[in-house]
């Protein structure tokens, strides 16, 4: 990416870290946001939430 950021976005992401620090961070954030805005507009397959394989087993079934 750039080095250098339009001030009216870096303000608007410090203000995104700031509310956001389970992101760790600018670095963090910046990669939420984008990774977001990709699966969300079609660009990246959508996250999917759930179990990983090895946590399955009969107690979980549904």
């Amino acid at each position: 990416m750039a080095d250098t950021v339009p001030d009216h976005l870096e303000a608007a992401l410090s203000a995104y870290v700031e509310r956001h620090p389970e992101h760790g961070g600018r670095d963090g954030a910046l990669a939420f946001i984008v990774e977001s805005w990709l699966s969300e507009n079609g660009f990246l397959p959508a996250r999917q939430e759930g179990l990983r394989p090895e946590e399955l087993d009969a107690t979980n079934d549904d």
